[in-house]
């Protein structure tokens, strides 16, 4: 889903260690989360049901239309985030890593104002992303090197990493490194965290087909990033050095280890419009306005070469950071259509977020001028999907099947950076107001990392995420 040469995570090396680069915002307009078992098993067409604590996600119009007085809902999940690499013409490489949280806990109320005005109230928390991936690689490079894409971006030997590893030095006036390519490379990527919101919303009928809804949220959330990365002379190309024209180095291996930890903390809303056509028929209008979030981040790399010698040369950078990021509007459209005579419900939305929108503020000169980038490089994102509910006359259980697919924010991409989500899921009715939701969930798309310096060393990451949860609600 990441345009070639602009994954944040390999944190530039021209200038101090940062992690301030497009898919920092990026993460902030993410739209593959889902609120309870229910709605992810229907997937984006929930929007069009949009009848349970769910709503307060999806559309907050739909809380009229729970149909007991109070609704209480939990739910946890547990995802297997499998990954696969591919990287210069190797083996692709498969990873794995696990993990559970709460994917919800909240509580919906519907009340009488009077005779004709109905309201609903909702209030919960949610999670909407998980963060968690790990990811290995490795291969031999035939054409270049860290060390040398290190040597390239600065002329000033102090703030010249390859040269205060003793990797890179001055030769007629220039800095040069032997350093150049024919290099075994290999890293291992872990990330970590997640987006968790607070939110509440009230709903009010308009009249007997049509309801209004408001929501407030307030978001934080966790992202932490670590690679440890080794670039190796297997062919010991590089076995003497040259102290006069640093034609070569004595040089081993080079071994980097680099951290990152966000915090970052927001506010939203959103609006919607539910209209009714008798109970066969729903449509819903919504827009969830811009979130301003407040980002602070640390960040560390150590990078250690090796030489032959058994000398080793470190360096350490270390620092804070801090800026804001505001996503754009999401606008969507969704339909449902009940046949209650098969206890069948159909479904079907599509939403709309221009992450051109998307800006940096707050930062400094270097980090606003990504807004040009993001301009000249994002395109709107488009979901859309459906799903359908099947609810049988004679047994206690509903079944539930969705699809949603989500187009790359990028204007130029790889085959496969569609973002496919495909999802199953049924209930059991313990008792007629207890239902206990199953879902399973598997997520599918492909981006392309770089590994530092844009092409110059790349891998392609097929993501394919394995979600399982449940979840109980309480009607009274």
């Amino acid at each position: 889903m990441r345009r070639i040469a602009v994954f944040w995570a390999v944190l530039v090396l021209s200038e101090p260690l940062s992690a301030q680069f497009i898919e920092d915002a990026l993460r902030f307009a993410r739209m593959d989360g889902f609120p309870t078992p229910r709605a992810g098993a229907l997937g984006i067409g929930y929007a069009g049901i949009a009848d349970d604590f769910a709503a307060l996600y999806y559309n907050p119009a739909g809380l009229v239309l729970i149909p007991s007085s109070v609704e209480l809902s939990g739910g946890l999940l547990f995802a297997h985030n499998a990954s696969r690499t591919e990287f210069l013409g190797t083996t692709p490489v498969t990873s794995a890593s696990n993990s559970t949280a709460l994917t919800h806990l909240g509580a919906a109320a519907t009340q009488r104002w009077n005779r004709k005005t109905r309201i609903g109230l909702a209030i919960g928390y949610i999670l909407e992303n998980d963060y968690e991936l790990t990811l290995r690689y490795g291969g031999f490079n035939p054409s270049s090197s860290i060390i040398a894409y290190w040597t390239d971006q600065s002329s000033r030997p102090s703030s010249n990493r390859a040269f205060r590893l003793y990797l890179a030095d001055t030769v007629g006036g220039r800095l040069i490194t032997p350093v150049r390519d024919s290099l075994q490379q290999s890293g291992f990527v872990r990330e970590r965290g997640g987006m968790h919101s607070l939110s509440g919303g009230i709903a009010f009928e308009l009249s007997q087909w049509a309801a209004l809804g408001f929501s407030v949220s307030l978001k934080y959330g966790r992202y932490r990033y670590g690679r440890s990365y080794t670039e190796s002379d297997v062919l010991n190309r590089y076995n003497w050095l040259d102290t006069v024209g640093f034609s070569n180095v004595d040089f081993d291996r080079l071994e980097l280890e680099e951290e990152l930890s966000q915090e970052a903390q927001g506010i939203t809303g959103s609006i919607g419009l539910l209209v009714r056509m008798g109970e066969f028929l729903r449509l819903g209008l919504t827009a969830a306005f811009p979130t301003f979030f407040q980002v602070t981040e640390k960040f560390s790399q150590e990078a250690t070469a090796y030489f032959d010698n058994g000398d080793r040369r470190s360096v350490r950078e270390s620092g804070e950071n801090s800026y804001n990021v505001i996503t754009p509007f999401r606008f969507g459209a969704a339909v449902g259509l009940h046949l209650p005579q098969t206890g069948l419900t159909f479904c079907a939305a599509a939403s709309y977020n221009d992450v051109t929108q998307l800006e940096f503020t707050d930062a400094p000169p270097a980090l606003l001028r990504l807004n040009r980038a993001i301009l000249e490089q994002l395109v709107g994102q488009t979901a859309w999907g459906g799903g359908i509910e099947w609810t049988p006359e004679l047994l206690p259980m509903s079944f539930r099947v969705g699809f949603t697919a989500i187009t790359s924010p990028y204007q130029q991409d790889i085959a496969g950076a569609t973002t496919r989500i495909y999802s199953t899921g049924a209930a059991l009715y313990l008792q007629p107001n207890l239902r206990l939701d199953f879902l399973l969930r598997w997520v599918e798309w492909s981006e392309l990392r770089s590994n530092y310096g844009g092409s110059l060393s790349q891998y392609l990451l097929h993501r394919r995420p394995v979600t399982i949860a449940a979840g109980l609600t309480y009607r009274y």
